[in-house]
This record gives C-alpha cells, sequence and structure tokens, in this order.
C-alpha cells in the first residue's frame, strides 16, 4: 500500500494514530530543555479516555482493522528475531544513540535478537531508561527521551497525492517522532518501498556530516499540520513569516525543498499549484490548520480577519479590524502589571493569510523553485479564482459576522474560539466532521451551515478536557493513509 490522499474530506479508508501511553506520566512540570521538562502536564486516565473516544469513533465510521496504532506498527517491524535486522533498524531510527541503547541492553544481559518487541517499542516510544534508579550514587542519564507529544501524529508527517512527506520538528524533545514515523514506511511490510518521497530526517541527517553547511540545517523546517491537501493537483502549506525558532514551525527553507521534491517526483505532472500561506509566528497559530480546513467540496471552516474576510465596509478591511482591536487592546493594558511582549502587535498579522503561489509551469520555465511573480494577495482570495472555495460555503470561527452589533465584537469571540482550536476539524467524508465540544458559538454555526450544504451531515463532538492542554485538535490527532 502507498499512502495517499487528494483532498480533506473525501471518504476515509485508513489512518494511523498514536494512544497516549505511560509517557505522559514521565514529566516535570517546569519549562526547560531537559526531556523530562513540560509546561502542560495530563491527567493521564482522562486523556486516554478523551482520544479513546475519538478511535472509537473512527472505528465505527470506517472499520477497527483500518485504524492502525503507530506502537503496533512498529512492533510488527521488531517483531523477527534476529539481530542484524533490529540492528539495522534501531541504527536507521535512533541515529547516533543506537549502540549506546544496544550496549545498556547487553549490560543487563538483554540479548537484542530475543527482547520483547513489544518491550523495545515501549522503550523507543515512552522512554530508556524509564525509572529513575541510582547506580553508585548517580541518577541515569536518559538515552532516549520520552515522546509525550507523538499522539499529534499529524505534525512529524505529511500524505499528499504522491506519498509520504517525513517532516522535520522545530522543537527538540520532538525530533525522534519523525523517526519513528519513517521506520514504519520504510520497514513494514504492508507499505511500498517508494512510499517517502521526502524525508527530512535523511536530509537533516546529511547537513549533519557537512561541515560546509554549518548552521544551514537548523532553517529547514516542515511539519504535516501545516500541509492542506486542496485536491488531487493543489496543496496549500502553511509557512510563518519569519525564520525563527518560534515561528510557525514550517519555514521557507523548508516549504522550499518540499517544492522541490513534490515537482521531481511527480513523473505524471499531476500537480500543478503550491500555495504558501503565510500566518502569524504566534503560539496559538502554529500551524495552518488552526485557522483553515475544509469541511467539503467549496466549503472550509476559517478564522475570520486573517484572510482578507470579512470585510465589514468598503472603507474598513477585514486587516484593519485585525489590527484596530490589538491596538486597542495594548493601549488600554496597565502596562505596570503586564508583559507586553507575551502580547501580539499589529505588525505581526501584517503579512498574515497572504498567499505566494508555486506553479509548475512557471518553474520549469525560469529553471528554479520561484513564486509567481504576481502581487501577494489573500489565500481566501486565490482559492476563489481557481474554484476550490465558495465564499458563501464558509463558515467562519466566531459565527455569522452578522449576528453581531461590530466587527470586532466578533473577533473577539472568534479569537477566543480559536484559542480553543475551533478551526482544527477532522473529516471523515464530506460534511462529517469531528470538533471539540467547547465551541458552542462556532458550533452553532457550524452545524447549521452543514445542514444546508449536505443532505447528510453530521458533527461529532470530542471531549477535549485534557487533550487540548496541549494546543492541538482533532485533525492533529490524526494521520489519514487512504481517501477516496
Amino acid at each position: 500500500m502507498k499512502p495517499r490522499i487528494t483532498s480533506e474530506f473525501g471518504t476515509l479508508y485508513k489512518v494511523m494514530i498514536h494512544t497516549p501511553g505511560a509517557e505522559h506520566q514521565q514529566l516535570i512540570p517546569w519549562e526547560g530543555d531537559h526531556p523530562l521538562m513540560g509546561p502542560d502536564p495530563h491527567t493521564y486516565a482522562e486523556l486516554r479516555r478523551d482520544h479513546g473516544w475519538m478511535k472509537q469513533y473512527i472505528s465505527q465510521e470506517i472499520g477497527p482493522e483500518n485504524v492502525l496504532e503507530l506502537t503496533q506498527l512498529l512492533e510488527e517491524v521488531f517483531t523477527p528475531e534476529d539481530y542484524h535486522h533490529r540492528y539495522k533498524i534501531l541504527q536507521d531510527t535512533l541515529h547516533k544513540i543506537a549502540d549506546t541503547y544496544v550496549d545498556h541492553l547487553q549490560a543487563r544481559g538483554i540479548r537484542l535478537s530475543s527482547y520483547d518487541p513489544a518491550k523495545l517499542v515501549k522503550d523507543l516510544v515512552q522512554g530508556y531508561p524509564r525509572t529513575l534508579t541510582l547506580n553508585n550514587g548517580r541518577l541515569p542519564k536518559l538515552i532516549i527521551p520520552p515522546q509525550r507529544e507523538a499522539m499529534w501524529i499529524r505534525d512529524p508527517a505529511a500524505i499528499t497525492p504522491l506519498g509520504v512527506v517525513i517532516g522535520s520538528m522545530v522543537s527538540n524533545r520532538r525530533a525522534m517522532e519523525p523517526s519513528l514515523l519513517r521506520t514504519v514506511f520504510k520497514y513494514h511490510p504492508m507499505f511500498d518501498p517508494d512510499s517517502i518521497f521526502l524525508d527530512m530526517v535523511e536530509f537533516q541527517r546529511n547537513m549533519e556530516d557537512d561541515d560546509t553547511y554549518c548552521g544551514f540545517i537548523e532553517k529547514h523546517f516542515f511539519e504535516g499540520s501545516n500541509v492542506m491537501v486542496i485536491s488531487e493537483n493543489t496543496l496549500a502549506v502553511g509557512v510563518g513569516h519569519a525564520d525563527f525558532i518560534y515561528n510557525s514551525r514550517t519555514t521557507r527553507q523548508g516549504f522550499q525543498l518540499f517544492v522541490k521534491k513534490l515537482f521531481e517526483a511527480d513523473k505524471e505532472k499531476k500537480i500543478e499549484r503550491i500555495y504558501m500561506v503565510n500566518f502569524p509566528d504566534l503560539k496559538g497559530f502554529m500551524h495552518l490548520d488552526t485557522v483553515f480546513n475544509m469541511i467539503g467540496p467549496k466549503s472550509a471552516l476559517v478564522m475570520p480577519y486573517i484572510f482578507g474576510y470579512p470585510s465589514p465596509t468598503l472603507h474598513v478591511s477585514a486587516k484593519e479590524v485585525l489590527q484596530h482591536f490589538i491596538r486597542w487592546l495594548r493601549d488600554t493594558i496597565g502596562v505596570n502589571r503586564t508583559d507586553l511582549s507575551r502580547i501580539p502587535t499589529a505588525e505581526d498579522f501584517e503579512h498574515a493569510g497572504k498567499v505566494e503561489v508555486y506553479d509548475r509551469s512557471h518553474i520549469r520555465k525560469v529553471g528554479k523553485v520561484e513564486r509567481l511573480p504576481q502581487t501577494s494577495r489573500y489565500f481566501l482570495d486565490q482559492l476563489v479564482e481557481d474554484g476550490w472555495i465558495d465564499l458563501d460555503q464558509v463558515i467562519w470561527v466566531g459565527g455569522d459576522p452578522d449576528d453581531y452589533p461590530s466587527p470586532y465584537e466578533h473577533l473577539k469571540v472568534a479569537l477566543f474560539d480559536q484559542q480553543n482550536m475551533a478551526a482544527n476539524v477532522f473529516n471523515t467524508q464530506p460534511f462529517h466532521s469531528i470538533a471539540y465540544h467547547r465551541n458552542p458559538v462556532t458550533l452553532t454555526s457550524l452545524k447549521n451551515k452543514i445542514k444546508q450544504l449536505s443532505s447528510d451531515p453530521h458533527l461529532e463532538l470530542m471531549s477535549s478536557n485534557e487533550i487540548r492542554t496541549d494546543s492541538g485538535g482533532p485533525r492533529g490527532l490524526v494521520l489519514p493513509l487512504l481517501r477516496e
């Protein structure tokens, strides 16, 4: 099987997920670069309950045999009891720490060839060693960090009309997640040998080994939640305006490499256009799917005032509404009690929602990855012009702007819902969406709209009391492998 999808809403056939495990019990709740540190502790039982509900619902929709668990696939990869087989895959997965891990097992009297594959995968996912046991008065050095954010399985990889992209993560504590998915797609017999067409893990390792590119590697970041499959011949990728570590987690350099490899892999020349969508370099806007998601043909759930719409009057644009609101907010904050560096500025949204178009014919003509020489316009304008979106079929986060006395009241509600991941939904088929339960205003508008647009609408509400803590949504928890 070669993973392949041609839309974000076509009927779902097969997915991959990762049910959160004991890796979430390995946490010191302080902010820092230690693998056990993190600011977002979870109530473990509730986290598994919420995620388990989603898994059960998707299993009912497409059949439990089509909901694949990452850990189960990894166990099957390591099932053959052969030292050389396992050692080769561990070297490819763990890279520079593989020998340290294998030596540590041997020191404990564990033979790699006969090690229980379920325990081996626990080491890879839940961390190794997992017990802080004193050794001659010293605590152990952590060899493999716990993969606490692996449940956000959409981030380390993307499925496109041409196959799989293995991404690269901004956060050091998530650096190993793409390697785990890469191991599955590369070594599990279920998947075709040519499933991966862009391997950012291998790319970065090659850069590390080449001293002439010292520092260059740091800017090649690419996360799968920024990839939106508009159709079988058109994709969109969200990219932050600035290339620094706290941006939207996909840099311009990572995007350029993606475009180059995508067109090279497209032997049948099906992909025609790729949109690069700018949006704010802010925590709550870390991926394109936090502000935009297609839910059916020409229909999308969209954060308002980011993409040039809705425009209140001829004299006030959508961007002006957003920037005026932020300036008012900052001007009226008690500066002696508030750290203004943590509050967005109007300039943060200056380029938000703008799009650059990378067209196959133009790239072939100029001989390099270069955007169309046109004035940057808003993403929604481009989608309307190219026939992918009907503005009358857009559902706005925060509800219908006509229901509010002013656009600023609408924006206030929309910002709150957007931070609660109201725009981040996952579709099992057209107009069948899974959304968080905690955004009643947006949900009411979404429910009413899909009833107008479909004869068979369905909106499934998902509990998010614990999962929401990580600033992600239902789409980030599921990696679709096949759609209609």
